[in-house]
């Protein structure tokens, strides 16, 4: 059984922090008038930290994507992309927004809305960083395509585009993975964009490249650099946090999202199918979506499964 290492003061002075609005950016409520299956669903975020949970299909992408819009650098096609003869029901969607945006609004919480009407969405959004980690981060290095013409004889890198990890991302890195990534490199192509290869060392000192390393492994060491480098008060947004993870390094993961979220006053709103997820979360950071509606509290697999008809009801009692 796993037993979360952030102390009982953090997870209090996170919750009050979120109750006296001590953020200058943060998303407070939402409210779904309608979008795919949800109608006059509400969801609040009483902790920096919020777990989406429930079956294949049920919704929590649509809250993750409902979340994300409210925000100028997050464009709705991102998550709700339209096909001009198939997606009629996307007409009426709307979202109304409770936040907070200091520079907006200095002692009161904003209100927004996004709607998709004739055609196009209208918004009048806000601004902030947000950082979306998607499911394509755990693709296997030797399995992307933008990654292969590094995987040749002829590959050299120069000097300048070798950099180390921070002190910051390697300690949290070596925490998570529960193994020493501090001799680690980040490779950053030159004339490639933001293509980055990462460069580890074996015991005995030899290198290899992300080409041989596990696709979870990757997934949290890229995350992680990401998430040290972004700016307070971001929001981050990941699909499947469980994506290629053990059991244990999901734990510590989200372990570390806490933490992070103390240190630099980040909001982070994830998906998962695993229980290991929520194991460190309060009941106020867990949603379930079931059936096109949303139920907060920290429900098992197990009572998932009742609810989407999958499993008796008095199975699990």
């Amino acid at each position: 059984m796993y037993k979360t290492e952030i102390r009982e003061s953090v997870f209090k002075e996170l919750e009050e922090k979120v109750l006296k609005n001590n953020y200058g950016k943060y998303l407070k409520k939402i409210l779904i008038n309608k979008c795919r299956a949800f109608q006059n669903q509400t969801i609040t975020f009483d902790f920096p930290v919020t777990a989406l949970i429930g079956p294949n299909g049920s919704g929590k992408t649509t809250i993750l994507g409902a979340s994300a819009i409210l925000y100028s650098s997050i464009a709705p096609r991102q998550f709700f992309t339209k096909n001009m003869e198939l997606d009629e029901e996307m007409e009426n969607w709307s979202i109304a927004y409770w936040a907070i945006d200091k520079t907006a609004i200095k002692n009161d919480v904003v209100r927004r809305s996004a709607s998709y009407i004739s055609k196009k969405w209208n918004r009048k959004s806000l601004q902030r960083e947000v950082f979306f980690f998607g499911v394509s981060r755990t693709i296997p290095a030797v399995e992307r395509k933008d990654l292969s013409k590094f995987a040749t004889q002829n590959t050299h890198f120069s000097p300048n585009e070798y950099c180390n990890l921070t002190s910051e991302s390697a300690e949290a890195i070596t925490h998570v993975l529960g193994k020493d990534v501090s001799e680690f490199k980040v490779i950053k192509p030159n004339n490639y964009g933001n293509i980055t290869l990462l460069s580890g060392k074996t015991n005995r000192g030899k290198s290899y490249s992300e080409f041989h390393f596990g696709a979870g492994e990757s997934s949290v060491i890229k995350m992680i650099m990401r998430i040290e480098n972004a700016p307070s008060q971001s929001l981050i947004l990941i699909e499947e946090i469980e994506n290629g993870l053990h059991p244990l390094v999901i734990c510590r993961l989200v372990d570390y999202l806490i933490d992070v979220a103390s240190r630099k006053k980040l909001q982070v709103i994830f998906t998962t199918h695993s229980e290991y997820a929520i194991k460190s979360l309060p009941n106020n950071a867990i949603w379930a979506s079931i059936n096109g509606e949303v139920i907060q509290g920290k429900l098992t697999i197990e009572s998932l499964r009742t609810f989407s008809g999958e499993t008796s009801a008095k199975l699990i009692i």
